[in-house]
């Protein structure tokens, strides 16, 4: 990944113990730096609730928008609502990996001053996206796909389909079937 000046950060040093909000946007920049193959562009607002403590931090994440993907049925580009809950424990630590972080917990140095959300909001958003992405069915239970694709893919479909005949049993197969073991 390149390196990329991060809007998503969060400044606890200076504000007083408690609870505080912070609000940020994901657009379609937020994809420039990072390695983005199914999303193509994004509309996602971030509600962030920091509870500072005297010895702790923890930090609720809440993600809710769209994603525009492409649908691995008919290959048409598609929005796919979001709508991800997160709730992280701040550890501060003395040397700080990116890689030590796990599901529920961020890891920052001692001497740290702020919370870089960048790379937490792409894994959460990445994370939300099915490998393949699908239109959503319709409330008649229909895919909301392009019809005339759904419609090569039947008749496609249906040519592959072969007709079943009546072959007759393989004898040895048959022969194998009847021997009994002593």
């Amino acid at each position: 990944m390149a390196e990329h000046p991060s809007e998503y950060i969060i400044k606890f040093t200076g504000i007083p113990l408690g609870v505080h909000e912070f609000s940020f946007h994901i657009g379609d920049s937020f994809f420039e730096y990072h390695p983005v193959i199914i999303i193509r562009s994004a509309d996602v607002e971030v509600k962030a609730i920091l509870r500072k403590g005297s010895g702790a931090m923890e930090l609720d994440l809440h993600l809710t928008g769209a994603v525009k993907v492409e649908c691995g049925r008919c290959l048409e580009e598609f929005a796919m609502p979001i709508d991800v809950e997160k709730h992280l424990i701040v550890r501060m630590v003395e040397s700080a990996k990116r890689e030590d972080d796990d599901d529920d917990a961020i890891h920052i140095a001692l001497s740290a001053h702020e919370i870089d959300l960048n790379d937490h909001l792409y894994d959460f958003l990445a994370l939300e996206v099915p490998y393949i992405p699908v239109h959503a069915d319709d409330e008649n239970g229909m895919p909301e796909c392009n019809p005339e694709v759904l419609k090569l893919i039947v008749s496609e479909k249906a040519k592959a389909e072969v007709p079943k005949t009546s072959a007759p049993e393989n004898d040895r197969w048959e022969a194998l079937r009847k021997l009994k073991m002593n």
